[in-house]
């Protein structure tokens, strides 16, 4: 884990945009991805903060035939060329107009590879971080029930349940709504 940083994004790319897009869409499905719309107004108006892993350099790389790579391979790494680095996890925050220095995390993921090793911890870490430097006492998020998993990190980072959310998302989509207080 010596290999992954953890950064802000402060700057609209349309390179980043594609990638977080991408990224959205294998994450959470096409259906509770945001679009090239919504990623910009985030990175302006809220915060973006990633974790980023470091590529190494494979020795004879450009010797690699196409048919040598599978797909999952090319699908799976979403590369910044400009530094080296892979895309592995995002966390996407809205601050709130309507309750004062609260802020919302809109999405929150690691890739399914980069799971269960302490990356997603570290990177809400940052994200409180973040938050409190910005003067913000609560934050909340919604999780589906069902997603064990999320509910366990949030909860090891201090998150509490404080109630559900009738179709939130639609239809027969419910959260929890977590929040918490800093």
């Amino acid at each position: 884990m010596d290999n992954i940083i953890f950064q802000e994004i402060k700057n609209v790319d349309c390179d980043l945009v594609e990638k977080i897009v991408k990224l959205e869409k294998r994450n959470l499905g096409k259906d509770a991805s945001v679009n090239e719309w919504v990623i910009p107004v985030i990175i302006r108006y809220g915060k973006l903060i990633v974790a980023k892993r470091h590529k190494e350099p494979i020795k004879g790389e450009r010797r690699i035939s196409k048919g040598a790579i599978k797909k999952n391979d090319i699908e799976e790494s979403i590369t910044d060329k400009s530094d080296n680095t892979e895309i592995i996890g995002v966390c996407e925050i809205i601050k709130s107009l309507r309750e004062e220095n609260t802020a919302f995390i809109h999405s929150f993921y690691v890739e399914r590879k980069y799971r269960n090793k302490g990356i997603g911890k570290k990177l809400m870490q940052n994200a409180i971080d973040a938050l409190k430097d910005d003067n913000i006492n609560i934050i909340e998020l919604t999780v589906d029930p069902a997603n064990s998993s999320a509910v366990h990190l949030y909860n090891k980072c201090g998150f509490k349940r404080v109630g559900l959310r009738k179709d939130e998302y639609g239809r027969g989509v419910d959260r929890d709504l977590m929040i918490l207080k800093l």
